[in-house]
């Protein structure tokens, strides 16, 4: 098979490259993507670069459309193709181990060499690892295990047509610069687009050695004579380069900051669930990124390489008793890009935490609202919580005092901005044109709707908002008086014990002894059993005597597949297990829900439910939790069923785990008062043994070991550093 270059067609602009017809229909808020599968891709990521490829190491997007390397919201590479004498290799290995290096071991097929002898199949060894960095390095190694000398072709074929990552999503493309034919300089291939937002994106390659033949399409050529038993070296260095006026870094930058996930030792008795835990660590490194000289996690590869509010706080929750710097960091980050005023082509409003910044081409011409885009109405009172629990681990209230302003902003916000119709609970209305109709975590168009599949009608509350509002007042309220406001202090938990109050009148649903998922325009309850009030016992505004039959709801049967909770139950009109966010299952969810049922007494369930999700997480790949996965029961299916376009790895995904590690052990912290409370700790069937070492609390740490007894779990002190009293609740 001929090697083909993607199609080009020239203008009076420049050249721009043929779009499948798919590619004008329009990608709607709260998709991922319209790309209908990832297959077994490779992802590969360093700092604010990151790649996609097939098996094979080849980026080719006229086969598979999201493979690409990108960099800043952009495509810069859409072909990166090797070929041995024109024809495709056998794949023996693929691997992306090592986080930032991807390795493809293939072999030829049977070819005919130029003397008419027939080179026998797996004749040859081809290496080929595509290294991330500053600078990206791509090495192809030619072993000959032949019994004699051999002569043969490799062609490199590489192409850009610098897509915006939402067109890449299959977004309609909008104002499009110049894009230059590929030109070679020596050894040197240049792609070069002159965007329509004045920035100059150029991709070089450089070739050692230089290749025999060099094509103005983007091929180079070798041809190679490797002895019997000997080998040729091919190295590819790729230099991404952004150049603009605006403050952004030009080329590609590991991130600023390194995690103490090695300084935290965790290890169990089981293997299995050791090799989990680090895959999540791993993960979660991979993500930091940095970009406008601040870092942060990336929310997920490849369609969420970006700042996003609610991703980076939930995230920073589920790390707080492994790295709680990370979670200082975040509230620093996103206290930058807090809101300052009313812009409804962004949804943003002052005090308002941001959901979501791009900054490729069409962010930069504002063809997008992501600049930054403000329709969450979680983050907000998300960050006064995660700010409260930053301080209990940690002990930092300067961090506090620098951000005051901040928080006080936040708490403005949630008086004055999120309660649309005066009615006390809090909601939300899209009134970006182009923005998230529903604003909550589940924020696709069918998310939140009736029990018959009716959409629910704004201004809609829903019922984990609540709940949020409920626990950042009282989080506050722990600010307020950390620092010697008693009187706000109180006013902040009167406001909560209102809320609470109403809230369980409000959305409870006798008829189905479960709550609703939200109240709808008119204050209507919104029937559906979804997962979201698991949410609300992580709050803890359930009331007690109904938390036990959120509980069994949430582990019944139509809610609970086996392999984790489902986001939506079997038993609504909306279901659909292979749907983004009704009916199938969400990691990040369930470790929520986990710590919820944990903090009620249902130890049982919150086991079952960890169970589960180590299970699944050691049937996927790498034994690594995707963002999402299918709901289809675990009766039916005796692996998880995989979410075709899933993210991989994802942030919050990559964070349940640990999360989870940390809730059944139990671990509660108040550095201001130099206390590490370890409340019901609990470990499951398959993990008699958990030692922990150099957790941090403030400027102390402690090593703890865990052990199942047969009545309980117990606890031993193994070490002790700083000024901290260790207490254990059972």
């Amino acid at each position: 098979m001929a090697l083909e270059a993607k199609k080009i067609t020239v203008s009076k602009s420049g050249v721009s490259a043929e779009r499948e017809p798919n590619q004008a229909r329009l990608l709607r808020q709260g998709r991922s993507t319209l790309i209908t599968d990832l297959g077994d891709s490779l992802t590969t990521k360093n700092g604010s670069v990151f790649a996609l490829c097939a098996p094979s190491g080849d980026i080719d997007s006229n086969k598979f459309a999201g493979h690409g390397l990108y960099f800043h919201d952009m495509r810069y590479l859409d072909q990166a193709i090797l070929r041995l004498n024109n024809r495709e290799m056998g794949v023996l290995l693929a691997s992306a181990h090592l986080l930032h290096t991807s390795i493809s071991e293939l072999t030829n097929p049977e070819i005919k060499l130029p003397n008419g002898n027939l080179l026998p199949k797996e004749s040859l060894g081809i290496k080929r690892e595509r290294a991330l960095g500053p600078k990206v390095i791509e090495t192809v190694t030619v072993q000959n295990y032949a019994t004699e000398d051999v002569d043969i072709t490799l062609t490199f074929c590489y192409g850009s047509c610098f897509d915006d990552m939402f067109v890449v999503r299959g977004a309609e493309p909008g104002n499009r610069g110049k894009l230059y034919p590929p030109r070679w300089q020596d050894n040197k291939l240049i792609l070069s687009y002159d965007g329509a937002d004045g920035h100059k994106r150029r991709t070089i390659l450089t070739f050692s050695p230089m290749p025999n033949t060099r094509l103005s399409i983007g091929h180079a050529i070798y041809h190679l004579h490797i002895p019997k038993r000997g080998q040729q070296i091919i190295r590819v260095e790729i230099e991404l380069l952004d150049q603009s006026d605006h403050k952004i870094e030009a080329r590609p930058k590991l991130a600023k900051t390194a995690t103490s996930f090695e300084k935290v030792k965790v290890s169990t008795d089981n293997p299995l669930f050791d090799r989990v835990l680090k895959r999540a660590f791993d993960d979660l490194s991979i993500l930091q990124t940095t970009q406008h000289k601040d870092t942060f996690l990336a929310a997920g590869i490849p369609w969420y390489v970006a700042l996003f509010g609610r991703d980076n706080l939930i995230a920073g929750i589920q790390l707080l008793a492994f790295d709680f710097t990370i979670a200082a960091n975040i509230l620093s980050v996103l206290a930058k890009y807090q809101g300052k005023e009313i812009n409804e082509l962004r949804d943003e409003e002052p005090g308002k935490i941001p959901h979501e910044l791009r900054i490729g081409e069409m962010a930069n011409l504002k063809e997008i609202p992501q600049t930054p885009y403000y329709g969450t109405a979680d983050a907000t009172p998300l960050y006064l919580i995660l700010m409260a629990e930053y301080v209990k681990w940690s002990g930092d209230i300067g961090l506090y005092r620098k951000l005051e302003g901040n928080v006080r902003a936040c708490l403005e916000w949630i008086d004055k901005y999120a309660d649309h119709d005066n009615d006390g609970f809090y909601d939300y209305i899209c009134k970006a044109s182009k923005g998230l109709s529903n604003q909550g975590w589940k924020d696709s168009g069918n998310s939140i709707a009736h029990s018959d599949g009716t959409l629910a009608e704004p201004p809609i509350a829903l019922v984990e908002l609540q709940g949020y509002v409920y626990k950042a007042w009282l989080s506050a309220a722990y600010l307020e008086r950390s620092v010697g406001n008693h009187t706000t202090a109180e006013e902040l938990e009167k406001k909560a014990y209102d809320l609470k109050n109403r809230f369980n009148q409000a959305f409870w649903m006798p008829e189905r002894n479960y709550y609703a998922i939200a109240l709808e325009k008119g204050g209507r309850q919104v029937d559906s059993v979804a997962s979201n009030p698991g949410h609300a016992l992580w709050s803890e505004i359930i009331e007690k005597d109904k938390a036990e039959h959120v509980a069994k709801t949430l582990l019944s049967e139509p809610m609970f597949s086996g392999w984790g909770i489902r986001t939506l139950a079997e038993t609504e009109g909306n279901y659909n297990p292979i749907d983004y966010q009704v009916g199938a299952v969400w990691p990040h969810d369930n470790s929520i829900i986990i710590a919820g049922l944990k903090k009620y007494g249902y130890t049982d369930e919150a086991l079952t439910t960890f169970s589960a999700l180590f299970e699944a997480a050691v049937r996927f790949p790498n034994y690594r939790l995707p963002e999402i996965f299918a709901g289809f029961s675990r009766k039916v299916y005796p692996v998880p069923v995989r979410y075709p376009v899933a993210c991989n790895p994802q942030a919050w995904a990559a964070g349940a785990i640990p999360y989870i590690l940390a809730t059944i052990l139990g671990l509660e912290a108040n550095a201001l008062n130099n206390e590490l409370l370890i409340k019901r700790p609990a470990l499951p069937p398959w993990l008699d043994e958990v030692t922990i070492k150099n957790l941090r609390v403030g400027n102390a740490r402690v090593s703890l070991k865990y052990k199942s007894d047969e009545h309980c779990t117990l606890v031993a002190v193994l070490e002790k550093h700083g000024d901290i009293a260790i207490k254990i609740e059972y």
